[in-house]
């Protein structure tokens, strides 16, 4: 029986899947991660996150996932009843 490097209900196994989540999530929807950053960001305890969402959400523009994240939002929108910002 071949040795498994990660069982499958493993909590490393979780921590690699929210974590891919996460990371697809920010690079697919960097505008929305860089507001909420920035409403937070009152004390400046997330510069450093807000910075890198930055750079998230120009390297995410650059390959033209920007239209794509637009659109998405606006139908999520008009889902839930509001208007698109």
């Amino acid at each position: 029986m071949p040795p498994a490097a990660v069982k499958p209900s493993s909590p490393l196994r979780w921590f690699i899947t929210l974590t891919a989540i996460l990371a697809l999530t920010s690079f697919a929807f960097p505008a929305g991660l860089r507001d909420w950053l920035d409403e937070r960001n009152a004390s400046g305890w997330l510069d450093a996150p807000l910075a890198a969402a930055r750079q998230i959400e120009a390297a995410s523009d650059a390959i033209g996932l920007a239209p794509i994240g637009a659109a998405l939002r606006k139908r999520f929108a008009l889902l839930v009843g509001e208007p698109d910002h």
